[in-house]
């Protein structure tokens, strides 16, 4: 069984940079850290990958329950021919009632999306290519947006950012706050197939960039050139 579903990692449409916080993983997951540091130094983050692990097991929204949340996502690095997306959850958080995919395996470096949860537990994923146009608008339905992890899928199977939910009971997500001008951001890194030994896992398998926004456009963000899509 996993252990305690009660969402430890919170993203809200008002969320604003500098908000963000969770507590730290314990314990911290030793791995060998060259490639994936080397990448997020390459983004100008101040990240030790191996002591700012952050408790990214299941996310939601805030006690605001804000009537729309929106998520924004972006493919940083390695996707490696995988499928990402948002898994349902039950009302306890104990169990995985289906997958929302967000990012195809098709999908290449740089490809972004738009995922906006609506009322009657409704999901929303406007996907783009690299050179932001749109490649498609899919709706998922029976997405609670109180409570729900994210997956990773490929041919050696699915892997969840709740260990609890993995076959192997390995760590296969890794989450960690951005620091200076994405504070207030996410960023997940994946290990995307069975661990035996975390020993010989790097977490660089892919490289997601998860960032919340305000329903009314705002002057402070990276995603200007998105939000054009949608005024």
């Amino acid at each position: 069984m996993p252990r305690s579903l009660t969402p430890a990692l919170v993203l809200a449409a008002t969320l604003v940079a500098g908000s963000a916080s969770a507590a730290l993983r314990a314990p911290q997951i030793a791995f060998s850290s060259a490639s994936l540091q080397s990448r997020l130094n390459g983004f100008g983050e101040s990240i030790n990958v191996l002591t700012q692990q952050q408790d990214g097991l299941v996310w939601g929204t805030t006690v605001s329950q804000n009537s729309t949340m929106t998520l924004q996502f972006q493919l940083s690095g390695n996707p490696h021919g995988n499928e990402f997306g948002i898994a349902k959850l039950n009302s306890t958080g104990n169990a995985v009632l289906g997958l929302a995919p967000v990012f195809p395996a098709a999908a290449g470096v740089g490809s972004f999306a738009v995922a906006s949860f609506r009322a009657g537990n409704t999901l929303i994923v406007n996907l783009f290519d690299e050179n932001a146009s749109l490649v498609g608008t899919t709706m998922h339905t029976g997405v609670d947006r109180s409570r729900f992890a994210y997956y990773v899928k490929n041919a050696s199977g699915t892997h969840y950012s709740h260990e609890g939910f993995n076959a192997d009971a390995r760590v296969h997500a890794l989450a960690f706050s951005g620091t200076g001008i994405n504070q207030g951001n996410w960023w997940m890194a994946w290990e995307d197939a069975p661990i035996a030994s975390y020993a010989n896992a790097d977490f660089d398998d892919a490289l997601l960039f998860m960032e919340s926004i305000n329903p009314t456009p705002v002057a402070r963000t990276t995603w200007g050139s998105l939000k054009r899509h949608f005024r």
